[in-house]
């Protein structure tokens, strides 16, 4: 949550840096070359915050960096804080009796208090400005905060899978096959919709590629989308998949049209895999130049976007449950024994079952873990699998929690706030919605413009998460009144975020409780002293 946290952070110490307080202490004079220096730090912070969070996931140098900065700038919010609360206590000895007494005492003496304060101050400057000055060891991009696409894009997928090694997706691949094939309307446009690493490629891929298919239809398209949906970008993908060269054209127009020409008559299949616009405007334009062909003719979407599969989807959109207990550890098992005598799989069955169920049936993590496990061949190097956090695996918890946190990236500062703010309640605990809401509320997460009530803006960050497929189980009991669940690996996730942001504990409600800490810049910081 670095960009969150610190986001938030940096905006408290520049609104304070403006506040009158340092006026009232009469420390804006001694201070205004450092106050300018501290603004400048904090501004340049602000810059490259984006970027360094993308890379942290790839390297530890830069989550270290990260933390330290944190810190840095956890210190600077604090004594601006102590700045503030002794011009409180200014204000409150006007009177001349106390004006002598404080002059006398070496706790509340105005001299010696400003220029102790001069002095932390400068040190606390000096230590955020060296470690926001080794930015430039990791080669940080300075930028406006907006989702960048460079990472999303990654991630490109193709139409091509070996089918001998999926599991759990018969009944899910039988069914769309048999909607594909009956179909007897103009146009449909079917969606896959769930949480990363669940196997929504993986399903449009069995599809697309099922015999049956192949003969029913004229004419198939693969086309990764990821997250440009771009009109032009899109239309010209379609018709390089259909001439086999891209086209060498600019206008839209022109490239609609061209698209109605290769379309038009013949009965196509068209996959859109990983889409993550939900612009109906956008759609509605590919949608109006994909209606020209024969009768019973497709589109498949995936995405994690709710949102997209409503405004996208002509029918029901199937939601991709996790995989059961027996398909994860059949996937688990094909990946980890290999040729691994049955007397060895006897002995590591029980273990690798526990490590199956950390995979929570999402098959990327199954898969991961599995490839893992197969260079391993002693008790004791299971079981350190078995008793580690995931993200604690260099190589495969990296992939996986990449794959994660690819819809984290796609996050509002604010939404990654109150998303990782979850990590607060136990796993498998049912939060409700108003209560998620009053305590994002309660901790100042939710911003807005006043044109909206701030309860109201936090229903809209719920059911934003809910949409991008953060939170699972989701029941609505009628009256508004809407819980739900995280996943095992979402709530690891948030976790990973949070990274030690916050301690809770819990009363006999189970509801959890703060310990002793105190609300900074948009976070909790337990209180030691």
């Amino acid at each position: 949550m670095a960009d969150a946290v610190l986001s938030a952070l940096a905006t408290t110490i520049m609104g304070n840096l403006n506040s009158s307080f340092l006026q009232e202490l009469g420390l804006a004079a001694s201070l205004e070359n450092e106050l300018e220096n501290l603004n400048r730090t904090i501004r340049t912070i602000r810059a490259v915050l984006h970027d360094a969070e993308e890379k942290q996931w790839k390297s530890e140098a830069i989550k270290l960096w990260l933390r330290d900065l944190k810190d840095a700038a956890y210190d600077a919010d604090d004594l601006l804080s102590d700045f503030a609360n002794e011009a409180q206590r200014h204000q409150q000895r006007r009177d001349l009796k106390n004006r002598v007494r404080s002059f006398f005492s070496c706790d509340h003496n105005p001299l010696v208090f400003r220029r102790r304060m001069v002095h932390k101050f400068k040190s606390v400057r000096k230590k955020l400005d060296d470690i926001a000055m080794l930015r430039h060891n990791y080669h940080l991009r300075e930028e406006a905060v907006e989702i960048n696409a460079d990472i999303l894009n990654q991630r490109e997928t193709g139409s091509l899978v070996n089918e001998s090694g999926i599991y759990g997706r018969r009944k899910e691949k039988e069914d769309l096959i048999n909607m594909l094939l009956t179909c007897s309307d103009d146009f449909s446009v079917y969606a896959i919709c769930g949480m990363g690493g669940l196997g929504k490629t993986t399903l449009a891929q069995l599809v697309y590629n099922d015999g049956r298919i192949e003969e029913h239809f004229d004419l198939r398209v693969w086309v990764c989308v990821s997250v440009d949906f771009s009109i032009q970008k899109l239309t010209s993908a379609i018709i390089e998949s259909i001439e086999r060269t891209c086209p060498d054209i600019q206008q839209l127009d022109t490239l609609l049209r061209r698209l109605q020409e290769k379309l038009g008559g013949r009965k196509f299949l068209i996959i859109l895999d990983d889409v993550w616009e939900d612009d109906h405007d956008n759609w509605s334009k590919l949608k109006d130049a994909l209606s020209c062909g024969d009768k019973g003719s497709a589109v498949i979407v995936t995405t994690r976007l709710g949102t997209a599969a409503d405004k996208m989807a002509t029918t029901p959109v199937q939601h991709l449950a996790t995989l059961s207990a027996e398909d994860s550890w059949l996937l688990f098992e094909q990946l980890a024994f290999g040729m691994t005598s049955a007397e060895e799989r006897g002995r590591l069955k029980d273990i690798g079952v526990a490590i199956v169920n950390k995979c929570g049936g999402i098959p990327l993590a199954i898969r991961a873990l599995g490839s893992l496990m197969r260079s391993k061949k002693t008790v004791r190097e299971w079981l350190n699998v078995k008793e580690s956090e995931i993200w604690d695996l260099p190589n495969e918890g990296s992939r996986i929690l990449h794959a994660l946190s690819l819809s984290y990236m796609n996050l509002k500062p604010s939404v990654k706030q109150c998303f990782a703010f979850c990590s607060m309640f136990p796993k498998d605990h049912v939060m409700e919605k108003d209560l998620l809401v009053a305590l994002w509320m309660a901790n100042g997460f939710i911003s807005c413009n006043g044109k909206i009530d701030l309860h109201d803006r936090g229903e809209e960050i719920f059911h934003e998460l809910v949409g991008r497929s953060f939170f699972q189980e989701v029941n609505d009991y009628g009256l508004g009144n809407i819980a739900c669940k995280l996943h095992d690996l979402v709530h690891d996730l948030a976790q990973f975020i949070m990274n030690g942001e916050c301690h809770w504990i819990e009363d006999d409600t189970k509801l959890p409780i703060p310990k002793t800490v105190r609300h900074v810049g948009g976070c909790f910081r337990e209180i030691t002293n």
